[in-house]
């Protein structure tokens, strides 16, 4: 069926169950995938009108998984695993024989509709060779058991499965429990959602290579996030963001603003609290800052007693050169620096013969 504006209102219903509103785009793919049965063009913009992004940017996310689709899938999904093991076990013929049974297509839409593909390893290599009807597992099945589920399937009657005992549901189906726009729990994960974005750490979401508050004034204004949902949640309000205009951003903002202007006396700290609070704040800041200041101007101070100083440097006042002080640490009968040395010998000292 096509998108409508429910479709619409369904996608920012899925907005409210995530402090940041794009963390919501993957369930929201696959709500329009339950209403066109794939993610049509229409549904990428949709979906990145919703959230305030780009068409490009939600493609990008589209084209990257496998389980979203680019054409229409019909009523079921065919996975064949045709891994190593699968692959072995006559996998890749039973693939095969499905392509072909669909008219060397791997969609078929006569009847209720199917589509072939091949799928990684499904994990019961034990299984195998393994099929998939809309992610339903059956295995192991022989040459004609996989070839009877996929006349079945054209036919819109799959049988159960041998391994969970369910039978099937339509892909639209599959696709609407995996949005959750159905979980029956919409309106708790909306609360703890509130609660995430008002915290005193609110999370982040990144937008190139920055990472940006969901309270930023300007970061998600869609879902929970924005500076005027912070603060009117902070006086006990929280506002549904699909219930506000995006003029009424800077209105909110100024409003809390004015209201903490006019707070009572007993929302107020005291005169002689707030000075000590300074006052601490202040010497922390300067303790801080003298340390800093320290370590610049001598970043590696010389221990107490240290023999290895060197000969240190002066101005002389009328003469305008540096000269040298005596030094200290060195022998007396050290040669002076830049004095030619005698080369060595190898003649033994006459103590040591």
């Amino acid at each position: 069926m096509p998108l409508t504006e429910t479709t619409r209102d369904e996608l920012r219903a899925l907005t409210q169950k995530y402090p940041v509103a794009r963390a919501a785009l993957l369930p929201m793919l696959h709500l329009v995938q339950a209403h066109e049965g794939y993610v049509s063009e229409d549904g990428v913009a949709m979906c990145a009108d919703v959230l305030g992004l780009t068409k490009a940017e939600v493609g990008a996310v589209a084209t990257f998984y496998t389980m979203y689709k680019r054409e229409p899938v019909g009523d079921y999904l065919l996975s064949v695993c045709t891994n190593p093991t699968c692959k072995i076990a006559g996998g890749q013929a039973i693939y095969e024989s499905y392509v072909e049974a669909c008219g060397g297509a791997h969609v078929d839409p006569d009847g209720a509709g199917v589509m072939v593909e091949h799928a990684e390893c499904l994990g019961i290599c034990d299984a195998a060779p393994v099929v998939q009807i809309n992610y339903e597992m059956f295995g192991p099945v022989t040459q004609d058991e996989a070839m009877d589920l996929l006349k079945k399937a054209k036919a819109g009657d799959p049988p159960a499965s041998n391994r969970s005992g369910q039978v099937p549901p339509t892909f639209t189906a599959v696709e609407r429990e995996l949005s959750g726009i159905d979980d029956g729990v919409h309106a708790q994960l909306v609360d703890a959602a509130r609660v995430q974005a008002t915290s005193p750490v609110p999370p982040a979401y990144r937008s190139g290579e920055t990472d940006i508050p969901v309270t930023h004034p300007g970061g998600d204004p869609t879902g929970h996030g924005g500076q005027a949902f912070a603060a009117a949640a902070g006086f006990g309000e929280v506002p549904s963001p699909t219930d506000r205009a995006p003029d009424a951003v800077a209105t909110d903002a100024a409003a809390a603003t004015e209201q903490q202007d006019v707070a009572g006396p007993e929302d107020r700290a005291a005169p002689e609290d707030v000075a000590a609070a300074e006052a601490t704040r202040d010497e922390g800041a300067y303790s801080e800052a003298q340390e800093l200041g320290e370590q610049v101007t001598d970043p590696t101070p010389t221990p107490p007693g240290d023999a290895s100083v060197g000969a240190e440097e002066t101005m002389d006042e009328e003469a305008g050169k540096p000269q040298p002080l005596a030094r200290t640490g060195i022998p007396a009968d050290a040669p002076e620096p830049g004095t030619p040395q005698p080369p060595p010998t190898d003649e033994p000292e006459e103590g040591d013969r």
